[in-house]
C-alpha cells in the first residue's frame, strides 16, 4: 500500500517545496498536483531543502478526476465541517480505517487550495473526510502545516520498507477497488427501489461504506450482488 498526497490547485511555490520536506521527512515520496505547475519553480526547489527529488518526480494532472482515477481509497481533508452529510475523521481515525482495510493499492490523500479549500463537488470525488481538530477555528494552518499534521500521523503506518504496513496476517482481502464497487452497486440498488440521488440515505450509504471493516465490506458485496439479481427477476 502507497500513499499519494495530491494538492488540489496549489498557488504557493513555497508551499508545495515544504510539502516536499515534510514528505521526505516522514517517509513519503508520491507527490501530484492538480492545475498546477507551481512545484517547478525556484521558490519551490529552495525550500524544499533536501527534497528536491520529490518535486523532480511529482506528478501533474490537468483535473482532480484523472489525479484520482487510480486510488483505489481517498481521504480529502477540510478545515471545516460543512453543511451535507458527512463523516469526518481525525487524522488518528484514518489511520485507524487504513489499518482496517486490506487490498488497497494506492492511497491518497487530497489537500485544497491555500485560500478557499475543496469545493462540495470535490469533496465529493473522495471515500473519506477528515479534518484537524482545532481549538479556534483562525488563525487556519497554512498548507504546508496541515500536511506536516497528517504526515506525522501517517509515518505511523510505515513499515520498514516504507510502505503502508498492511491488515495483519489472516484479515480477509478484497478487490482493491472494493469501496467504489460497493458504493456503486449501493448507489444502483437504491435507485432502483426509488432512493434518488439526493435523498440522505443515498448520501449516508456513500459516506458509510467506506469506514467499513474489511470483513464486513466483503459481506455486503456478497449482499448486493444477492439484491442485484432479486432485482433484475
Amino acid at each position: 500500500m502507497q500513499l499519494y498526497f495530491i494538492l488540489m490547485a496549489p498557488a504557493r511555490p513555497e508551499n508545495v517545496g515544504a510539502a516536499a520536506r515534510t514528505m521526505k521527512t516522514m517517509g513519503f515520496s508520491h507527490l501530484r498536483l492538480v492545475d498546477s505547475e507551481v512545484h517547478r519553480r525556484e521558490e519551490a526547489q529552495w525550500v524544499a531543502h533536501g527534497a528536491q527529488e520529490i518535486l523532480a518526480e511529482a506528478q501533474s494532472f490537468p483535473d482532480l478526476a484523472s489525479a484520482l482515477a487510480d486510488m483505489d481509497l481517498v481521504i480529502a481533508t477540510t478545515a471545516r465541517q460543512r453543511g451535507q452529510l458527512h463523516y469526518y475523521l481525525t487524522p488518528a481515525e484514518v489511520c485507524d480505517q487504513l489499518r482496517s482495510k486490506s487490498g488497497l493499492a494506492r492511497v491518497a490523500v487530497l489537500f485544497g487550495r491555500e485560500d478557499s479549500g475543496l469545493s462540495n463537488a470535490e469533496l465529493a470525488q473522495a471515500d473519506l473526510i477528515s479534518y484537524l481538530p482545532l481549538r479556534v477555528s483562525y488563525p487556519s494552518l497554512n498548507l504546508g502545516q496541515a500536511i506536516m499534521l497528517y504526515a506525522y500521523e501517517l509515518s505511523r503506518l510505515l513499515d520498514d520498507g516504507g510502505a503502508l504496513a498492511m491488515p495483519a496476517p489472516g484479515s480477509e482481502a478484497a478487490e482493491p477497488a472494493a469501496v467504489h464497487a460497493l458504493q456503486q452497486r449501493a448507489a444502483q440498488i437504491l435507485g432502483k427501489i426509488g432512493v434518488s440521488e439526493d435523498e440522505k440515505l443515498q448520501h449516508w450509504v456513500k459516506a458509510r461504506i467506506p469506514m467499513l471493516p474489511q470483513r464486513d465490506l466483503n459481506l455486503l458485496h456478497l449482499l448486493c450482488k444477492d439484491l442485484a439479481r432479486a432485482l433484475e427477476k
